[in-house]
């Protein structure tokens, strides 16, 4: 397990695996997040961002990150999302339990890897519906894109393998 700390400037936003335990300020003026102990995991399943993100968070266990001025056009991927975790939840009910996973909407995404333990990164072109330019089928689109990735993460990642 591990415990995960974060110093950053104030204004930023730090995000992780877990769920935020602490913040407080040191002497310097940086913000100190400190995260929840994460369960016996593999290092290659932690993850960080510390970026200018405001948090969608209408459920216990979906928050999704963005910036702020794309909030409307995310929306409907957070509802999405949401969706699909408490289907996931609903029908398998003893596999998991998750106090929280971390959506991340990133503006250039580059990178491939793009799943984690508890934490799901989205490039912004991949997730954005604009209900005034968009025809209906982006929605599908953004569906798939989605579902793909709750999904992976809800079972690859979601499943303690020292159970297996």
């Amino acid at each position: 397990s591990y415990n995960i700390s974060i110093k950053h400037p104030k204004g930023y936003t730090a995000v992780s695996n877990m769920p935020v335990q602490k913040q407080n300020m040191d002497e310097n003026n940086m913000q100190w997040t400190r995260f929840k102990t994460t369960p016996l995991m593999p290092d290659y399943f932690i993850a960080a961002i510390v970026a200018h993100l405001t948090v969608i968070s209408e459920s216990r266990t979906i928050k999704l990150w963005c910036r702020t001025n794309i909030i409307r056009h995310v929306q409907f991927a957070y509802i999405i999302a949401t969706h699909i975790a408490q289907f996931l939840d609903n029908v398998f009910l003893n596999i998991r339990k998750s106090p929280e996973t971390n959506h991340i909407v990133i503006q250039k995404l580059l990178g491939e890897e793009d799943i984690k333990f508890r934490f799901v990164l989205y490039g912004e072109e991949d997730i954005i519906y604009n209900e005034k330019i968009d025809f209906e089928i982006r929605k599908i689109e953004i569906t798939r894109v989605i579902g793909y990735k709750v999904v992976h993460e809800w079972f690859y990642n979601g499943m303690d393998p020292y159970k297996w």
